[in-house]
């Protein structure tokens, strides 16, 4: 079963599959997120690549108008 953690608590000690050894871990909504050592997989903005891509291709989308419309 899942450890769930106090509103005060903000990181806990716990073994990262990464860094193979046990490291500082965040806790987030009262659940063990990511290792300190190496942090989430994130762009300077906090979206992942999946994220980042979606944003970059709607941005291009708006900045070129079809003839037209969308249709």
């Amino acid at each position: 079963m899942a450890e769930h953690y106090t509103l005060s608590t903000l990181e806990d000690t716990a073994w990262c599959s990464t860094c193979k050894r046990s490291t500082q871990h965040h806790v987030s909504a009262r659940r063990l997120a990511h290792c300190l050592e190496h942090g989430p997989r994130v762009d300077a903005n906090g979206h992942n690549k999946k994220t980042a891509a979606k944003l970059a291709a709607r941005e291009t989308a708006r900045q070129t108008p079809t003839l037209f419309g969308d249709r």
